[in-house]
């Protein structure tokens, strides 16, 4: 067993070192020593920041609200409210025979399966599940185009949102397609 006065650190370094390194180890474990001290306070200041005292969200806690008439860098659209959406969206695309197709082809794709070809609710999804809404109905006729954007994008009740899988043109185009459905354009 190592008597305690005869432990040092200085003699378990001692006989590693070569003798040039003996003479500098003082002075090295003094400086070693004082940087220690130096950074020790800085543990309790006020300006150290860790995980725990950051500032963030905390669960359960809604995020900032987005600034009116912001513009959003990722360039993504603002999240809207269906009617809000109808009050302020107008379909940036012209009705045109193209936008009439590929709205048709987008429509096929991700609507018919529930809505049915001619959007009466009766596609093969609708026996299996809750049926959706008749899209020729007067109701959803008398429905902003801007309505039926957001709704193609966040998706309703029980419909899920297509935000993801179209771009804005596609989905406009959608609205365009619905809208001949529906025997008239708005």
């Amino acid at each position: 067993m190592i008597d305690r006065k005869d432990f040092k650190l200085r003699s378990l370094l001692l006989p590693v070192l070569s003798p040039k390194a003996k003479k500098s180890v003082g002075p090295l474990l003094a400086m070693l020593a004082l940087l220690l001290i130096r950074v020790a306070p800085a543990q309790g200041w006020v300006w150290r920041t860790d995980m725990v005292k950051q500032p963030s969200i905390k669960p359960q806690e809604a995020p900032r609200p987005i600034p009116q008439n912001s513009i959003p860098r990722q360039g993504k659209e603002l999240h809207m409210d269906r009617v809000e959406a109808g009050k302020r969206l107008r379909n940036p695309i012209e009705s045109n025979p193209a936008a009439v197709e590929n709205g048709k082809k987008f429509y096929q794709i991700y609507c018919a399966l529930c809505h049915g070809l001619e959007a009466k609710g009766d596609g093969p999804v609708a026996a299996k599940f809750v049926p959706p809404p008749d899209l020729t109905l007067e109701v959803i006729r008398k429905r902003p185009d801007g309505f039926l954007y957001q709704t193609i994008t966040d998706g309703g009740p029980l419909m899920p949102a297509q935000g993801e899988a179209l771009g804005p043109s596609e989905r406009w185009e959608i609205v365009i397609y619905l809208r001949r459905l529906q025997g008239g354009e708005k």
